[in-house]
């Protein structure tokens, strides 16, 4: 229902830009899907700090969405299907980060143990661009991986040199839910069933 919603005043608003502007179909739609980003991002946003406020965690919930928004901006990742999964999903991963920010405390060996970690599936694994925008040459998958890189190291340095625990918590805990979102968890899912199936065979 919502995502039906964006997209309907997107398409409203296209229709009237293109037609003041004489533009085409194929400008049309380009506007539509712009608007469509745009106007989700705002309810996003909107819908964000009404919770972050609510539940008491602005600070560190924000600082968590910042985090992942500019390491997924390079990185790509996987996207729900629909807008309000991908508001509930974003929403309860930030709120969730945000309560997670102010208790945790992370040994060090564990904390660049998991930064090790998180460099290496983005090495391995970025850019995971969307089926629908995919990165045609080898060339730009190199740089926008190699800028995936540069902010994970970034923010990284950032985290190490904050003092407030909560503020290095919530921006580590931003990298990792980003870097989670990099890996095919359905061939996983599948590797583990097939070496289950074998399993079974050789019993």
């Amino acid at each position: 229902m919502h995502s039906i919603s964006v997209h309907s005043m997107a398409v409203t608003l296209s229709n009237i830009i293109a037609r003041e502007l004489n533009h085409d179909n194929v400008k049309r739609a380009q506007i539509s899907y712009g608007l469509e980003v745009i106007l989700g991002a705002i309810i996003k946003f909107v819908v964000f700090i009404i919770l972050f406020l609510v539940f008491g965690v602005l600070k560190q919930s924000l600082i968590t969405m910042f985090t992942i928004a500019s390491l997924r901006y390079a990185s790509g990742g996987i996207h729900c299907k629909t807008f309000i999964g991908c508001l509930i999903v974003s929403a309860t991963a930030c709120v969730s980060i945000g309560f997670l920010a102010k208790v945790l405390i992370i040994n060090n060996y564990l904390y660049y143990a998991l930064n090790f970690a998180s460099l290496l599936i983005i090495m391995l694994r970025a850019p995971v661009d969307p089926p629908e925008k995919p990165i045609k040459t080898k060339q730009k998958r190199y740089i926008v991986k190699l800028i995936s890189i540069v902010i994970l190291f970034l923010l990284l340095y950032i985290s190490s040199n904050v003092v407030e625990n909560d503020i290095k918590n919530s921006i580590i805990l931003g990298i990792y839910i980003q870097v989670l979102t990099l890996i095919d968890w359905i061939r996983i899912y599948e590797y583990i069933n097939l070496l289950k199936l074998k399993a079974k065979e050789v019993n």
